[in-house]
């Protein structure tokens, strides 16, 4: 076979270096867009789990839910196992979320909702994925029987870290942003300082990687729940293609709680695939509010028997659509992840004295503007007056 180059960036790197050094606690304290999962995974995996000088090790991986491990360090796993040659049949368990490799250690991955099965157990590597969505005792109750312990985490607010901390000698805490990513996409990249120039706690968070505050954020309160009940849906769609994502999002209404469901994030479809995955996915006759703005795509779409209707368009509808979602007790489902992620950094926009405007940023918005059409086409009193984009 081929040698096949992996490539990395600054927080492999500093990873190793801390560990080389004797650290037994390194932290990544990091924006968005640093390549934090993507950098730990290549470590465990390559420093640790094929080395042939490391054999029969215990790694664990664990974050807030399996669906959160499987577009995140799973995928990355696979991906980087297939590149190289090494993924092998039977070397992955799906079912149990475990990978083998020929030197015996083993890679094993628990979401929050399984992680007592973890509890009791040894292991020389432990690695946190976003540790600020886990609750701090069970944090601990892995840390304590493990030997290197790596985490990561956005510092969109301070958390338990510093006082866990304390009990622990040797630990190295890394900042890094999007800067320490050779990969990132320009057209990210980009993005991430636009919106840095706008929002200084962005800035703060994701730039300089120090504790944000929530006072600008959007949505303040929500709450993750295991599953979408078995109520009456209707759904969202947000158009999409290089280099947004498609998103789909399911909506329900029981009592005062809103319940939101992400059933698609993608880049790259087709309005025939869009279709095509609607009709599979969503019971006959679901109805489906898009965005407006492409007509044509709406059209292509109910041609295949989508049950699709564009929003109305107008001023202040995107404020208008946020305040249906602010009316409601907003419950989401753990495998939107990607809703999640925007509900955790959607923020207002700040005029050049530092006042907060009533006006979002236009960042981590796809999966929140799907839920917005859906909300406002179906929970507002529809009038003249009612627009949204």
């Amino acid at each position: 076979m081929a040698r096949v180059d992996v490539g990395f960036g600054d927080v492999l790197l500093k990873t190793e270096e801390a560990i080389n050094s004797g650290a037994e606690v390194v932290v990544h304290k990091g924006g968005t867009g640093s390549g934090k999962t993507e950098d730990i995974v290549i470590y465990l995996l390559f420093r640790v789990a094929l080395n042939a000088d490391i054999k029969n090790e215990v790694i664990t991986i664990v974050s807030e839910s399996r669906p959160h491990l499987d577009i995140g360090a799973i995928r990355i796993l696979k991906k980087h196992l297939e590149r190289t040659g090494q993924l092998h049949p039977g070397c992955f368990n799906e079912t149990k979320a475990l990978y083998t490799s020929p030197t015996g250690t083993i890679i094993e991955f628990f979401s929050a909702d399984r992680i007592g099965k973890a509890l009791g157990a040894r292991r020389g590597y432990l690695y946190g994925n976003e540790i600020n969505t886990l609750k701090e005792e069970v944090w601990e109750e892995l840390a304590r029987r493990s030997g290197v312990i790596i985490a990561d985490f956005n510092p969109t607010s301070k958390f338990w870290l510093e006082s866990w901390a304390e009990n622990y000698d040797n630990v190295e805490i890394i900042k890094t942003n999007h800067l320490s990513n050779p990969f990132l996409p320009d057209h990210e990249r980009r993005r991430i300082v636009k919106h840095a120039e706008n929002d200084d706690n962005f800035r703060r968070v994701h730039i300089d990687c120090e504790y944000g505050v929530t006072e600008g954020l959007v949505f303040k309160d929500w709450e993750i729940v295991d599953s979408f009940p078995d109520i009456p849906y209707w759904t969202g769609l947000d158009f999409g293609y290089t280099n947004d994502p498609s998103a789909l999002i399911k909506l329900g209404v029981d009592g005062d709680d809103l319940y939101l469901d992400e059933m698609l994030y993608r880049t790259g479809m087709i309005n025939p695939e869009l279709a095509k995955f609607i009709n599979e996915q969503l019971a006959k006759y679901t109805e489906v509010y898009a965005d407006s703005s492409e007509p044509k795509s709406i059209d292509e779409i109910y041609g295949f028997g989508v049950n699709i209707h564009p929003v109305k368009k107008g001023p202040d509808s995107i404020v208008q659509g946020i305040d249906v979602l602010k009316r409601y007790n907003l419950k989401i489902t753990k495998r939107s992840v990607n809703l999640i992620k925007e509900l955790r950094n959607y923020s207002y926009m700040k005029d050049k004295e530092g006042n907060y405007l009533n006006k979002p940023v236009d960042l981590f918005n796809h999966a929140l503007d799907a839920a917005r059409y859906g909300a406002v086409m179906k929970l507002s009193i529809q009038n003249d007056d009612l627009w949204v984009v």
